[in-house]
């Protein structure tokens, strides 16, 4: 199964409609979002755009209106979390956050999740730089930021739950 992760999309709408029209293009089914989403208008976006894929959320510590863009979850038929949220797919057990603190500090959090969980992966964001390591044959993912404004690159990544490799892509530079 390949799915499409992306995160930090802070209401980036022109960079957002380029990263789902590649999943669509790409004829992914399941996207994982992990979090700063912030308005529930980019959620209409993404119901908009992605017709028959299921999407699993994590909020991040940006996102407003959490009442709002929990009912237009709810009402896609999509599932979001808080905190810390193990998810089976494919097969794979996978740990979803968004991130605390400095980069530093979590990254550290999420290797040491991948360390003491049962799970294939961990996926978080919050940092807004990609990160693509294993450690002990576990998946770490961070996208990058979907929105492009800190580091001047909106990325997202595209992973292969059968073999857990990844790519991660740039919107304007895919393919």
């Amino acid at each position: 199964m390949i799915i499409g992760v992306l995160s930090d999309t802070h209401d980036n709408l022109p960079n957002l409609r380029k990263i789902l029209g590649e999943f669509n293009e790409l004829g992914v089914k399941t996207v994982i979002h992990l979090g700063d989403f912030i308005s529930p208008f980019t959620v209409r976006l993404m119901r908009e755009e992605l017709k028959n894929a299921r999407v699993i959320g994590i909020l991040g510590n940006n996102d407003g209106d959490i009442l709002q863009l929990t009912k237009l979850f709810a009402e896609a038929g999509w599932e979001l979390y808080s905190g810390v949220k193990t998810i089976e797919l494919s097969g794979r057990r996978i740990a979803l956050l968004h991130g605390y603190g400095s980069v530093s500090e979590t990254e550290s959090l999420a290797r040491n999740l991948a360390r003491s969980l049962d799970v294939d992966a961990v996926m978080f964001g919050h940092t807004h730089r990609p990160l693509v390591e294993k450690t002990g044959g576990r998946l770490i993912l961070n996208p990058g930021e979907a929105c492009g404004y800190l580091t001047n690159k909106a990325t997202f990544a595209i992973v292969d739950l059968s073999t857990l490799e990844v790519s991660i892509l740039e919107v304007g530079r895919v393919g």
